[in-house]
């Protein structure tokens, strides 16, 4: 239907061209050529749009163990935290031992190849939950229940972008 309606006008606008009329001939063509090339940029814009709406997000478990968040570092989970939480200087320096212990054990889970799927990822929860529980022993109560709310939150939007995935892939 759009390629119906590009050459319709194209050529509609080539009947409309008098090349015989004298007049620099150059601009006339150039003229012709201009709606083919917008035409063909809005193809390729088009192509690139959809190939950007297909493509697979990448799934790499980040800040909270989801993969909303990406491959954060524990210093950039910290400051995430610090700003959020409103972390004091002793508190950012008694998680940051437990940011970076979590991280080198979720990576050392990930290259394990000798784990079956289903029993890597009980690890990884079981890791994860871990982490949560020494955290929250250094958190105010006030903080934990945020940092919940915060985890909440990157779990639903997790399970959202997972549940639209697989709908694009049916």
């Amino acid at each position: 239907m759009a390629e119906q309606t590009q050459n319709s006008v194209i050529d509609s606008h080539f009947q409309n061209l008098n090349f015989s009329q004298g007049g620099n001939m150059s601009r006339k063509f150039s003229i012709a050529l201009l709606p083919l090339a917008f035409a063909a940029g809005l193809m390729a814009v088009g192509q690139m749009s959809h190939a950007l709406q297909t493509a697979p997000a990448p799934q790499e478990h980040g800040a909270m163990g989801g993969s909303t968040m990406g491959s954060m570092t524990p210093e950039n989970r910290l400051k995430m935290l610090t700003e959020k939480l409103n972390l004091t200087e002793d508190q950012q320096a008694k998680l940051k031992p437990i940011l970076e212990d979590q991280s080198k054990q979720m990576k050392a889970l990930h290259e394990d190849t000798s784990l079956a799927p289903a029993d890597k990822q009980a690890k990884m929860k079981e890791l994860h939950e871990s982490s949560i529980e020494k955290m929250n022993a250094i958190l105010t109560p006030d903080q934990q229940t945020k940092w919940k709310q915060m985890r909440q939150e990157m779990m639903e939007k997790h399970k959202e972008m997972k549940d639209k995935g697989q709908m694009d892939h049916q």
